[in-house]
């Protein structure tokens, strides 16, 4: 792999679409207040499709007022994607986000393209788009490194080959999921047995509390092309860099790369997303002109800055445990500090109220172990632990993931 040719672009598509559009219109030499008549609101629009056969998603808004950094989501639109002559509906799931009423997959040699009509009667369309070219990955390794700051961990890359050459484009972007075993779990919980007299006692823990698992989607995509190379090769290229001292991989740790094959227009917008997003302060000299997609509007004075994508998908799943790289050295702290154990009292204080009741019915702590008889002075029955130290669903989900293998 030549590095010098390689590019490579970290993309937060939201957040950066909006920070763009805020830049573009906000930008000025020198500080002053904006009247707000001129500030220009701009609908954001996010849409890929895929060739998997499942519910896809459209996400529109629009850059916020000035002096807020969140986009505002556009609501009782109506979306449509139109194959051929097909017309497949979505639906609002939760403000701004679409998602088509049935599942399907872009099939090739098939015209895609989005239209948006707004609750205010703005109407926007896309270019029609086909399907790119279908790559898939070759592999995902997972090897122990130390990286440029001298920390140790395990760093994450791609390979993938194309050998037709005609792919070259690629955007890269993974999820996540990771075992949590919760440090100081009890099978045994306490609760209240009755208010008057106020009694409490222990009983097994009426769900699964030590084991957990959590999933979380990056919050970016990395971009990268290959047309700088005499073969369409993606060799070793660092998706994620997790420390050593992560507690995501104390136990045992998955990812997902998701490996989209774009078409050359695609790439550059979101190139461009990428340059215009970081330049910095709202200070600068420098004026961007407007982020142009393959979404034009009709029917209203805003402008639309995003861009419809029907391009190939591929997967690929790993799995590791943290023992398979560091085999001599303790795993990571868990995720907070576990070590202080609390023994409230049942006694009730002067405004009627227990400490042990209290922590028991508000979940804010757990139970650990006995304190022993007798107690000593001023300690409640039981050794409690902070909620998050004795139950990981805190921090995830009891439910095993379809996915997983231990």
């Amino acid at each position: 792999m030549n590095k010098e040719h390689a590019h490579i672009r970290y993309i937060a598509v939201r957040c950066a679409l909006a920070l763009v559009v805020l830049l573009v219109f906000t930008r000025c030499v020198e500080p002053f207040e904006l009247p707000e008549s001129n500030f220009e609101e701009v609908f954001i629009v996010e849409a890929t499709i895929t060739n998997t056969n499942e519910f896809h998603t459209v996400k529109i808004s629009n850059t916020a007022a000035l002096g807020t950094s969140e986009a505002v989501p556009e609501q009782n639109a109506s979306v449509t994607v139109l194959e051929n002559d097909r017309a497949i509906a979505f639906e609002e799931i939760v403000p701004g986000t679409y998602r088509s009423v049935e599942a399907f997959e872009a099939l090739p040699g098939t015209d895609y393209r989005l239209r948006i009509e707004t609750q205010n009667g703005t109407a926007m369309v896309s270019e029609t788009v086909r399907l790119s070219t279908t790559s898939n990955i070759g592999s995902v390794v997972a090897q122990k490194a130390i990286d440029e700051n001298g920390i140790e961990g395990v760093n994450i890359t791609v390979n993938s080959t194309d050998p037709s050459g005609e792919s070259r484009y690629y955007r890269y972007f993974y999820e996540e999921t990771y075992k949590i075993i919760a440090p100081r779990w009890s099978p045994f919980e306490a609760y209240v047995v009755t208010q008057d007299p106020l009694t409490v006692d222990i009983r097994p823990r009426q769900r699964e509390e030590r084991t957990c698992f959590k999933t979380v989607d990056a919050t970016g995509s990395l971009l990268f092309d290959t047309t700088n190379q005499a073969e369409d090769n993606v060799v070793a290229l660092p998706i994620r860099f997790i420390e050593r001292s992560d507690f995501i991989i104390a136990h045992r740790y998955s990812i997902l790369v998701k490996q989209l094959v774009q078409r050359r227009s695609a790439y550059e917008f979101y190139n461009n997303l990428q340059k215009l997003s970081n330049q910095g302060s709202l200070l600068s000299q420098n004026q961007p002109g407007f982020l142009i997609g393959n979404i034009t509007v009709s029917g209203g004075t805003k402008k639309v800055s995003g861009f419809f994508d029907v391009a190939s998908i591929s997967e690929n799943r790993i799995f590791f445990n943290y023992e398979d790289f560091f085999e001599d050295v303790t795993e990571p702290n868990y995720a907070v500090g576990c070590d202080v154990f609390l023994s409230p009292l049942l006694e009730t204080d002067q405004f009627g109220n227990s400490p042990l009741a209290l922590a028991i019915e508000n979940e804010t702590l757990e139970f650990f172990t006995d304190s022993g008889s007798p107690r000593p002075p001023g300690e409640g029955p039981f050794s409690m632990v902070p909620t998050i130290c004795g139950d990981c669903n805190v921090l995830g989900t009891n439910i095993v993931p379809e996915f997983w293998i231990d």
